[in-house]
């Protein structure tokens, strides 16, 4: 976890005449989250999109579908766009698709490093997601296959 998140640093150094865009949860982003100093120290135009919902996601998947039961996933975030204020970079908050639009297209016109703290539902996944109902109902239907699992002699 939070391995693209430093390494973007790495990738715009490699690839100068790119914009480096990450995204990335806010768990992952919390696990690192220095880059940003870095990138601005160094003037790398490296965008991190962070997806925040306030739970690792993944984490409380894979303990419900296996557990029935999830714990130590649910959080607090900072303020993801603070850190940029102090060192006068791009710092966006949205919450709608309009919102992040614009923000994007801003934040790919600075040429500057810039944090994107996108506001998600908890229940919005399209990782590991077998369902084509969605993720409630992959869960509810991985914990049936337990269930009938269990029944088996």
């Amino acid at each position: 976890m939070a391995g693209h998140t430093n390494g973007a640093i790495g990738l715009q150094v490699a690839h100068p005449d790119r914009t480096i865009v990450v995204g990335c949860g806010d768990g992952c982003y919390s696990l690192a989250g220095f880059e940003l100093m870095t990138a601005v120290e160094h003037e790398l135009p490296v965008i991190w999109i962070i997806f925040n919902d306030g739970e690792f996601k993944l984490i409380k998947i894979y303990q419900m579908t296996e557990y029935f039961e999830s714990g130590l996933v649910d959080f607090r975030n900072p303020e993801f766009r603070r850190p940029c204020a102090r060192v006068r970079r791009q710092r966006y908050s949205v919450s709608d698709e309009d919102e992040f639009e614009a923000a994007f297209k801003d934040a790919l016109a600075s040429g500057k490093p810039c944090v994107i703290d996108a506001k998600i539902t908890r229940w919005r996944s399209h990782i590991l997601v077998r369902s084509p109902r969605g993720t409630i109902a992959a869960t509810i239907e991985r914990i049936e296959e337990r269930m009938r699992g269990a029944d088996k002699p």
